[in-house]
């Protein structure tokens, strides 16, 4: 072979070599547009989703909906547990007949889920425990969202963004969260702690929340103490005389189903024997939240934080 050629051939193998190099550089396909995704949940499980990214979703609590939603999936989601109401579409489509309801959020029925012919199942812990197993014995992709914490939540938010395709959703949501949260912090770091109840029903015992609750974290993110916070549990059961004891600076109603039912207002809270000598009562302090944005593992929680924040330190917001 000729020197000429030689050269040839050499300045061809590097224009080869150069084309290939530039084109895994420039090209960049999208990553896990098709085939199968799996991720551990909240409970330690791999779980594969064969079919991803989904385009069939059941989900079987309200929190794992409003999740769904925020992400922009409403539009694959084709079934609900009946305590499902956020946002409005969801009753809306329930109402129209275009959204199923598998169950109530403790007995979710297996047939209607598999008759679903779901491609993912979205579940929470705790009592849905069984029905998880026996949807994974029949072969359905399910994942557990169970956080405990507010961090919990966000990586919840960035797992179903994963298990989806909807990641650059999940990261906009979390990091709108982050920062939100950041600068509540940053505002009460130097602040005293100010002492905080919050009631959402009573049935002869007065419930509240104690230590492994979310509730207990947002009190304290937002500036305040939890008088319960020393209590392990999530729900408890107190009485009239541990609160007079605790003395609350302010008392907060959780506003919800729960509070609805029972009957709890201000006017309730003012009148019973002894309240009137308990601090939040004698100086006016006494609020009211949203309960859904303080107890349920959701994008809505930062909501539930900025309540909580502003009625502890009212001066920050005005």
């Amino acid at each position: 072979m000729s020197r000429n050629m030689i050269v040839a051939v050499i300045i061809l193998i590097i224009v080869g070599v150069a084309a290939v190099v530039s084109f895994s550089l420039l090209y960049k396909p999208e990553e896990g547009t098709s085939g199968q995704v799996s991720v551990i949940d909240d409970v330690g499980r791999n779980v594969t989703i064969a079919n991803f990214p989904p385009e069939r979703i059941v989900s079987m609590a309200p929190s794992c909906t409003e999740i769904l939603y925020a992400l922009g999936l409403g539009d694959k989601i084709v079934g609900v547990d009946e305590y499902s109401d956020y946002p409005p579409e969801v009753l809306e489509r329930v109402d129209a007949g275009t959204l199923t309801t598998v169950g109530s959020f403790a007995e979710i029925s297996i047939e209607l889920v598999v008759g679903l012919e779901p491609d993912l199942i979205v579940a929470t812990g705790g009592v849905q425990r069984v029905v998880v197993e026996t949807l994974e014995g029949l072969g359905q992709s399910v994942i557990v969202l169970y956080p405990e914490r507010f961090d919990g939540v966000l990586n919840d938010i960035s797992l179903v963004g994963k298990i989806t395709g909807q990641t650059d959703e999940a990261e906009e949501i979390v990091t709108d969260m982050q920062e939100r949260a950041q600068e509540i912090a940053d505002k009460v770091k130097d602040l005293p702690k100010i002492s905080v109840y919050i009631e959402m029903f009573f049935n002869g015992g007065y419930w509240t929340f104690a230590s492994d609750s979310y509730v207990d974290e947002l009190i304290s993110m937002a500036g305040g103490t939890n008088v319960f916070s020393g209590v392990s549990g999530g729900h408890i059961s107190t009485s009239s005389e541990e609160i007079l004891h605790a003395n609350p600076e302010i008392i907060i109603i959780s506003r919800g189903t729960m509070a609805d039912a029972c009957g709890l207002t201000e006017e309730v809270i003012r009148a019973r024997p002894g309240w009137n000598e308990i601090s939040a009562v004698k100086n006016d302090r006494i609020h009211e939240v949203s309960e859904p944005t303080i107890v349920l593992g959701v994008p809505r929680l930062i909501d539930g934080l900025e309540a909580i924040a502003e009625i502890i330190h009212p001066e920050l917001f005005s």
